[in-house]
């Protein structure tokens, strides 16, 4: 047991803690990178999914922070001040508060920092411990309460006295002490000190009786109490008591009690295990055992033993920064806040237990909505059936399906692609070793690559729901919604008819749905049911992963990023909802002739305009695009739906709306607009209808204040809110009570000119001149003492500021609750009317974009025809990318597939580095944007809408799923054979290439085959095997045709072959791969080609002989079956024909 220690020693060490270092103090700003926000895109920020094929770091050194006075400017005390006449900064000081919060220094131990200085020579002067003294100005003190408040002052000095084992000793400790040395850890060693805290970037704490903090300097200069009037140190002296026995029950693994702040970490942690919790304690938010080893590592922030903890902090204004980074990298974070505030508790029944903390909110990162500015496979596996549910929290999309999948899960792949989610939300019973290793390596893959994404999070809900589990917990979500005072949509019974509609596997997956958005407050998504969309609706052209990635539809495939990619080429928009509207339209292109043709025909719209009215409307309809610029009405709407919507974020949101609604005046009827198009009358004529809704909010709230957010000046009715109103009354009670008692303070101090003052927020001062004098009353308090003059406040002035703040903290809860209200009133009352205009807008911006991109090149408007035509027909067709990624021009070239002569198949043959697989994207990136009803790089284009664009293109392995070159290139092959249709585009690159040649040409030959006979899609066949190409031609005249890419072959004086790529379609089969030429230009020695031509003739050579010699076998057979003949002369004919023959097999 460690001596208690004398007064001197006492003073000593306070003032080794307490010396001002001023500029000779070496500081180290910890750098702290703020997270830049995600720029995620996704579709879908979680789906969740339900199948049916079920199966230590070492810590840092202590770090020590000399407290030095941060309030130098105006009249508050500088650092030399405070040593002439210090003065203390209390907790519910605002000017403390303020130092803590805007402290972000963080000083590590060095010989400068630790020296021990002496104590000051003039008294120290502390508030709110000295004994009143009736001065007969204010009420006097009755008995009872003094002997409560002399109880509660000598417990105060028990708990500090029996934390004074750091005051031990302290004379032994050098006047330098080095922080490595070992002398240094014996004499001042931090982990044996029991209530005393060193925290990353804060003072020295001490624990109070409930695990919070409060600074050191207060609770330790606070152990000597002294009388008032002119600064006279009382004769009081500490006292010293015994230290209680630990209760062995309440140990932790560092042998010291858990004090009842890390009580509540574990009773936390054991609730919201899978989850990283920031528990705010005080100005900060901190991390405790191993969420602060993550936090340390992933936020670079320091962490450290505390007591029984590993600890790590942040700042309270930084929690956001420090969160998004977190959930960016796949963990789930909880916020557990203090809800209850020191004023309030002060005033309540438990103000002597700790402070209580909650869960507050539940992150993941699609759930976290941002503010305005994730069996044995070597044998078949039979078909699976899989549900989902695609939730995207910050648009209100949800997209469901249910489907059948074979071996390769191309299908759910397809998914994964299109839907791109954030999260997956899966069984807690395992899929099938295929799903989940598709699942895994769909995550991973979207990780590692280096694109602009963050990782994909996998969690598995704890049960299993049955169907009639599923639907009673829908049933029950959905008829709260309809018992509601809510919008029509609700009581209109279509939440539960449009849910009793769903397959049965897809309500499972919604209930687990709702109940994983419920956690994070989100659940209100999944009331607008008319925004359930189905994946696989046939009016949409399936496009599936591999096709994606092959057009390089999103993004390309040199560095995986957007620039290159088709969404990059064609994207004008003016905002982001609008942007993220064209890429759902690039994804899910059209089917249905009489749909394209209308969006088409917008397109044309805009583009031609001849009317005044209709060019005055477009333009007024740009303009207002542009106005909005980066605001994003669909995720501000968002926000209002799920209550996270600030006053100043809403304020933007109605200036918006109200610009929308007066920007054009209502028409009756959508013909009324003008225009020959009915999606451009739709979109005019829904935009005035928002006027309404919006003028009504408009006149609900005060915009200036608003914009200030003050959600106490919202209203503009103060009856709308009376507990705000009455809130206010009795703060302004308490003010008046404020400025009537400064009548008393003229009396006492004998000035009739006395005033308040306020220093760096510290309200309610009042400032005497030491020279003055005056008797001051010794219970006035002294706050703080400068060279002339000190500043005081009196006890009735603290029970009255105690008091307004209690108000001020009511009126502060009065307003959120109202303003909570009034965000749940637009929702229920007006969301459907703001939704259906910002999709008109988002519409609006895609024709706008597709406009200027057909004026901007020489695009043409494509011609749909029906579907008995069966063609696709492109003249002088350009690649829409290549084109502006080049700067020399793109050759065009002409291709018609289908109609009555041209055959649906085309078989490409030519030189290596021709530009065939060029030439086949060009062709199916032309007919998907003709798709989505966008005009197109060619002269003229006629086609049939298309069903889908299936592609098998390039050689790459799959070693993370257990796939050689050869298994992907079949597997691929196999998913579009299934898939196909006799309306799809079916794109194949060198069929067979991984496999011998005679293999190769067998499965490039029976693939052929079956897509012209059993299919008949289609199809741009590329191939290098000239046999395959020949016969297909001479079995199927009428429905495949040969071309190659064109070239010319010159020869030079030494006879080397020198091509020339014309990059032109030309009719007819290749000569040749011209490989050695390809290798020729891409460099390769002429010592290494010379030996390839020498090669390249012996092989063709062998190959010529073996013809000849099989023809010769056969010319054999046949006239051995003529011997048996009985004419003689034909008999010895025969046989001197077949020894000549027989003599010249021998030459072979």
């Amino acid at each position: 047991m460690v001596k208690s220690p004398s007064k001197s020693q006492q003073q000593q060490t306070i003032s080794s803690f307490f010396k001002p270092q001023g500029s000779s103090s070496k500081h180290f700003q910890k750098s702290i990178d703020a997270l830049e926000p995600a720029k995620r895109t996704a579709n879908a920020a979680f789906v969740d999914l339900t199948t049916s094929d079920v199966e230590e770091q070492s810590p840092p050194p202590k770090r020590f922070k000399t407290l030095s006075n941060s309030h130098s400017h105006g009249s508050h005390v500088n650092a030399k001040s405070t040593l002439d006449d210090p003065f203390l900064l209390d907790p519910s000081n605002p000017l403390h508060q303020e130092d803590v919060e805007t402290s972000v220094e963080e000083v590590r131990p060095t010989a400068r920092n630790n020296k021990a200085i002496k104590t000051p020579e003039r008294p120290l002067r502390v508030y709110g411990y000295s004994p009143h003294q009736n001065t007969g100005a204010d009420e006097p003190v009755t008995p009872e309460e003094e002997r409560a408040k002399k109880a509660r002052r000598e417990a105060f000095k028990r708990k500090l006295l029996a934390s004074s084992d750091l005051l031990a000793d302290t004379n032994t400790v050098p006047s330098s002490i080095n922080s490595s040395s070992p002398a240094a850890n014996d004499d001042l060693n931090i982990d044996k000190i029991e209530n005393i805290r060193i925290r990353d970037g804060d003072e020295s704490v001490l624990e109070d009786s409930d695990g919070e903090t409060s600074t050191f300097a207060s609770t330790t200069l606070k152990a000597f109490s002294f009388t008032g009037g002119k600064g006279k140190m009382p004769s009081g002296k500490p006292t010293t008591i015994k230290r209680a026995k630990k209760d062995i029950e309440e140990v932790g693994p560092s042998g010291q009690t858990y004090t009842p702040l890390e009580k509540q970490v574990i009773v936390l942690k054991k609730k919201y295990p899978d989850a990283i919790l920031m528990i705010e304690v005080g100005y900060k938010y901190r991390f405790f055992g191993d969420d602060a080893r993550i936090a340390s590592e992933l936020l670079n922030i320091a962490h450290f033993p505390d007591r029984n903890f590993l600890t790590a902090g942040i700042p309270a204004h930084r929690r956001d920064i420090h969160l998004k980074r977190l959930l960016s990298h796949g963990y789930k974070v909880g916020v557990v806040g203090q809800i209850e505030t020191a004023a309030l508790k002060k005033v309540s029944d438990n103000r002597n237990n700790p402070f209580e903390r909650e869960l507050t909110h539940m992150y993941t990162a699609a759930t976290y909505i941002d503010e305005l500015d994730a069996e044995d496979d070597s044998r078949t596996i039979p078909q699976v059936s899989i549900s989902l549910v695609a939730v995207t929290p910050s648009t209100g999309d949800v997209v469901w399906d249910e489907f059948e999948d074979g071996f390769m899960r191309s299908e759910l792949e397809t998914r994964l692609a299109h839907v791109r989610p954030s999260e997956l939300l899966l069984s807690q019973h395992k899929s099938s070793k295929i799903t989940e290793k598709i699942l895994g390596h769909h995550s991973k893959e979207a990780s590692s690559k280096e694109v602009a994404r963050d990782r994909i999070r996998l969690e598995r809900y704890k049960k299993d729901a049955s169907y009639t589990e599923a639907f009673q917990n829908l049933k029950e979500f959905y008829s709260q919604k309809c018992s509601r005072n809510a919008s029509e949509n609700f009581k209109s019974g279509r939440l539960l008819a449009t849910i009793s509609d769903l397959p049965r596997r897809v309500v499972i997956a919604l209930s687990h749905s709702l109940d994983y958005l419920k956690s994070f407050d989100l659940a209100e998504v999944l009331t607008q049911t008319q925004f359930f969309t189905k994946f696989t609706e046939r009016q949409h052209m399936l496009l599936n992963a591999n096709t994606l990635s092959n057009l390089e539809i999103f993004r390309n495939q040199t560095d995986f990023t957007e620039k290159g990619s088709l969404i990059w080429a064609i994207n004008r928009t003016k905002t982001k909802f609008g942007s993220r509207m064209l890429r759902s339209w690039v994804g899910r292109p059209l089917t249905d002739n009489k749909t394209l043709k209308e969006r088409v025909e917008a397109v044309e719209s805009i583009i031609s305009a001849e009317e005044f009215n209709c060019r005055d409307r477009l333009l007024k309809l740009r303009e207002l695009l542009k106005s909005l610029g980066s605001l994003d009405l669909a995720k501000g709407l968002s926000r209002i739906q799920y209550l996270k919507c600030t006053p100043k974020e809403l304020s933007k949101l109605i200036l918006a709306f109200v610009k929308i609604g007066d920007a054009f005046s209502p028409f009756e009827t959508p013909d009324d607009v003008g225009f020959n198009t009915p999606i451009l009358n739709g979109i005019i004529h829904t935009l005035p209808g928002v006027r309404g809704p919006v003028r009504k909010i408009f006149s609900s709230i005060n915009l200036k204040m608003a914009e200030e957010d003050r959600r106490d000046e919202l209203w503009n009715d103060p009856d709308k809110y009376p507990e705000i109103d009455d809130t206010k009354i009795a703060i302004a009670a308490v003010e008046s009570e404020l400025v009537d008692h400064l009548k008393t303070i003229r009396r006492i101090l004998k000035k009739p000119a006395a005033q308040y003052i306020t220093v760096n927020q510290d309200e309610y001062l009042i400032e005497v001149r030491k020279d003055e004098k005056r008797d001051i009353p010794v219970n006035w308090e002294v706050v703080s003492s400068l060279k002339y003059v000190r500043r005081y406040r009196t006890p009735e002035v603290r029970k009255l500021l105690q008091e307004r703040s209690q108000y001020q903290e009511k009126l502060e809860a009065e307003a959120n609750k109202a303003y909570l209200a009034f965000l749940t009133e637009i929702i229920d009352q007006h969301y459907v009317i703001l939704r259906n205009a910002i999709n008109s807008l988002a519409t609006a911006d895609c024709l706008f974009s597709l406009a200027e991109l057909a004026s901007q090149g020489d695009y043409v408007k494509p011609e749909f025809v029906e579907r008995d035509s069966d063609v696709l027909e492109i003249m002088d067709g350009r690649h829409p990318m290549v084109e502006l990624l080049r700067s020399d021009p793109f050759v065009p070239n002409s291709i018609c597939i289908g109609g009555d002569t041209n055959g649906k198949t085309k078989i490409i043959t030519g030189p290596n580095m021709g530009g065939k697989s060029s030439a086949v994207r060009m062709v199916a990136l032309i007919a998907l944007l003709a798709q989505i009803g966008s005009y197109v790089p060619a002269s003229s284009v006629r086609l049939s809408p298309l069903d889908a664009i299936l592609t098998r293109m390039g050689a790459s392995d799959d070693l993370a799923r257990g796939r050689s070159t050869f298994m992907v290139e079949m597997s691929e092959t196999s998913d579009i054979l299934h898939s196909a249709t006799d309306r799809s585009l079916v794109v194949l690159d060198e069929l067979g290439r991984g496999s011998s040649t005679f293999d190769g040409m067998a499965i490039a030959g029976a693939t052929l085959e079956y897509l012209v006979e059993k299919i008949n899609c289609k199809t741009l066949f590329i191939t290098h095997y000239p046999v395959v190409a020949n016969n297909a031609e001479r079995k199927y005249p009428d429905r495949i045709k040969n071309i190659h890419m064109g070239f010319t072959e010159d020869s030079e004086n030494d006879g080397r072959k020198v091509l020339t790529f014309l990059y032109k379609l030309t009719e007819g089969i290749s000569s040749g791969s011209y490989g050695i030429e390809c290798a020729r230009l891409a460099g390769i020695t002429e010592e290494l080609l010379g030996k390839a031509e020498e090669k390249a003739g012996e092989m063709q050579k062998m190959v010529q002989d073996r013809g000849r010699l099989n023809r010769a076998r056969k010319v054999m057979t046949s006239l051995q079956s003529l011997q048996s003949d009985t004419n003689e002369g034909k008999r010895n004919c025969l046989y001197a024909l077949r020894r000549a023959l027989e003599f010249q097999k021998t030459d072979y």
